[in-house]
């Protein structure tokens, strides 16, 4: 048998061509094969170095643990009011169907809500998509306690889990296949609530049901009555709880962050060990850390983050296949990037931003994260300046992880809820996950860091910065960016900013 050799250039050409084949969509979070032959190193060693060796001030301790103070805002008190009797009839049903992760199907449901208010519909509990990235086939019954949500609606909207026999044909699979009257399928982006009058109300008064897909980001922010924004309020931040196991297992994360284990891991009982009152004054606080560091946003950002030639191929391929290298930031350089704040923070520099804050290395850590790209080689700086970092892998045993394993919405869930329950939470970069704690973390007046992003940035670009002038830059850039409440302007989110439409100044 002959082996045949081919020239170096051809060779590597070939490579070309069939790695493409490898970066598929599935591979979304993992660390390619490629950037695990170059481990990231620390770009920012002298900073890193002198962040290992910082003093501990008791001072900037105290005041970085220390609540908001009463900003004069409240949750609108609308208990005094009497409960609006629904309409005798119902228009119709009103399916929707909602793609994305858990925060962006979160908020769907609570414009969804809006939208049958709107209708006068009858609301089927929102069908979520399987998200082709993740392969979470969870549906809103396994994430959201449904009779909580019905119940705490019961006043507002009609509600069913599934639909009469009459409309049983009304499915996904529907819809799949052909072209449909009763399918609303060219929703605009922010629609108004005219738009929905006029386009879906008809189709509702013909057939009984419409079925608006996709829905996603398909409500308007602007122009509504105050009674539809605070009504989307009260889904998100009453109706919508998770499942009782869901909230256990965040309970017991929380208590052990608080309380830490002392006998070594936790046993498959603690659960049932865990009490649901926690005593603060003498429990220890944490910080929830939000990594978003997937392959996917960096390739998406364009940004170089310090794994060599091997890992620029990598993430320029997976451009290529996932977007066919249309990725508005490719046209930048990654100093401008950088300068203008489009980077995600890596987890060495969000490691830098806390220490610089005055977190030291007894500061207990919640790391909230999907796989990070690079993997531990790139959280290990991370770790090493904060030695108590924790996860739900760390505090929770396999057991206790079972009913959620795989299952990256009831990943994202126990964090979400992890999150809010913190002492503190920062993210080290925007996205759903983050928009949706600002904005539930406002309502509830806690204490949230929002990272400066071109601030960093440009300081992370500065290679000669000492470790002073680096600290007294972060902090000076971050004083008011500590959970103060900032009013919504117009097209902002209201899930993001829930002042002033659905708090009352006091």
């Amino acid at each position: 048998m002959k082996i045949l050799l081919l020239p170096g250039g051809v060779l590597a050409a070939l490579l070309l061509l069939i790695l493409p084949a490898f970066y598929t969509p599935f591979a979304h979070a993992s660390p390619s094969v490629l950037s695990e032959w170059n481990a990231p190193k620390p770009r920012h060693l002298p900073l890193l170095k002198s962040a290992l060796q910082r003093p501990t001030s008791n001072e900037k301790q105290t005041d970085l643990w220390t609540p908001l103070d009463d900003q004069g805002w409240r949750p609108c008190d609308e208990s005094s009011k009497p409960p609006l009797s629904l309409p005798e009839k119902s228009e119709g049903y009103l399916q929707v169907f909602l793609d994305g992760g858990l925060n962006q199907q979160r908020m769907g449901i609570c414009d969804a809500v809006a939208v049958a208010k709107i209708l006068n519909a009858t609301l089927v509990i929102p069908h979520f998509e399987v998200n082709p990235v993740w392969q979470d086939s969870s549906s809103f019954m396994d994430i959201f306690d449904v009779d909580h949500f019905i119940n705490v609606l019961k006043d507002d909207i009609s509600i069913v889990k599934e639909l009469p026999d009459d409309f049983s044909w009304s499915t996904r699979e529907y819809y799949a296949i052909a072209i449909r009257a009763t399918r609303i399928k060219m929703a605009p982006v922010h629609a108004s609530a005219n738009w929905y009058l006029e386009n879906v109300s008809p189709v509702l008064q013909s057939y009984g049901i419409a079925a608006v897909s996709p829905f996603s980001h398909r409500l308007s922010f602007d122009n509504l009555p105050m009674d539809i924004q605070r009504l989307r309020s009260k889904v998100n931040f009453q109706a919508l709880v998770f499942v009782p196991h869901i909230r256990a297992l965040g309970d017991a994360l929380v208590s052990r962050l608080r309380q830490p284990y002392k006998n070594g891991a936790p046993g498959a009982n603690y659960l049932q060990e865990t009490t649901d009152v926690i005593d603060k004054d003498s429990a220890g606080k944490f910080v929830v850390l939000h990594l978003r560091f997937d392959k996917d946003m960096a390739a998406h950002s364009a940004c170089d983050f310090g794994g060599g030639k091997a890992e620029k191929l990598a993430l320029a391929k997976y451009r290529q296949v996932i977007w066919q290298g249309r990725v508005l930031n490719s046209q930048f350089t990654d100093e401008e990037l950088r300068s203008q704040g489009r980077c995600p923070l890596t987890p060495e520099e969000i490691g830098l931003l806390l220490a610089a804050l005055g977190f030291d290395n007894s500061t207990r850590l919640y790391l909230a994260s999907h796989k990070v790209y690079g993997g531990e080689a790139r959280i290990s700086t991370l770790r090493k300046l904060f030695p108590l970092m924790e996860d739900k892998k760390s505090l929770a045993s396999s057991e206790e992880r079972a009913q959620i394993k795989g299952k990256a919405s009831l990943l994202a869930a126990v964090d979400y809820y992890v999150g809010l329950h913190s002492d503190i939470f920062v993210s080290a970069s925007p996205g759903n996950m983050h928009n949706a704690l600002v904005g539930h973390r406002t309502y509830k007046n806690l204490k949230t860091i929002r990272p400066n992003m071109a601030l960093l940035g440009q300081l992370f670009l500065n290679k000669s910065i000492s470790w002073t002038d680096f600290q007294q830059a972060v902090v000076e850039g971050h004083e008011n960016r500590q959970g103060q409440i900032r009013l919504r302007k117009p097209k902002q989110s209201i899930y993001t900013y829930p002042a002033p439409d659905c708090m009352c100044h006091v």
